[in-house]
């Protein structure tokens, strides 16, 4: 099951990194050509995204009572959430930052309050701090820069952050689907 969603996990932000870069919020360096690319990504990138998936997963199940209610239907519903609003960040990087930001937290709340559960959250703190830092280092390594007035956050987007937080209450409910998967019929 954890290679089932490092899987999902790298897809999923292969598409939303390419939407990044066709509309030019991203834009990767030529110093990122170090490593070979799948579609406009370096390979590191759907690597990280995908272990970052499982890492929440299995942390989601370390917490204190996991679900074993969860559907995959919500499973589904989630990555449509999380991987729309990328897209939005993607269609609307030129927008003042304020109400882009301000929408990308309004989706993370909707799919925190449809999908998640107390424990969620500090899956979705934990990954809302930790993916933007890792995502600062990158760009200040020279690998990739955001477009100009998406990169207030110490070089990248402020947005990221609750952007992230919705990808972690979605990867922990994909633990609990996986567990809820893994437990015999009764």
């Amino acid at each position: 099951m954890a290679v089932l969603l490092f899987v999902i996990g790298g897809a999923a932000g292969l598409i939303g990194d390419h939407s990044h870069v066709v509309t030019g919020t991203t834009e990767y360096l030529p110093s990122s050509r170090i490593v070979p690319y799948i579609w406009s990504s370096p390979l590191y990138f759907p690597i990280l995204v995908g272990s970052a998936a499982v890492f929440l997963a299995e942390l989601r199940l370390l917490l204190p009572a996991p679900r074993t209610t969860v559907t995959v239907r919500q499973g589904v519903a989630g990555m449509a959430a999380v991987l729309g609003s990328y897209v939005v960040t993607a269609m609307l990087h030129t927008a003042p930052v304020v109400p882009l930001t301000t929408l990308i937290c309004a989706f993370a709340v909707l799919t925190y309050c449809a999908l998640g559960d107390t424990p969620a959250i500090l899956c979705g703190l934990a990954i809302a701090l930790i993916g933007p830092a890792v995502e600062i280092g990158i760009a200040a390594a020279g690998h990739f820069r955001y477009a100009p007035g998406s990169d207030g956050l110490f070089g990248v987007a402020p947005w990221l952050v609750p952007l992230y937080f919705a990808f972690g209450v979605v990867a922990a409910l994909f633990g609990e689907i996986a567990a809820s998967a893994r437990r015999p019929a009764e």
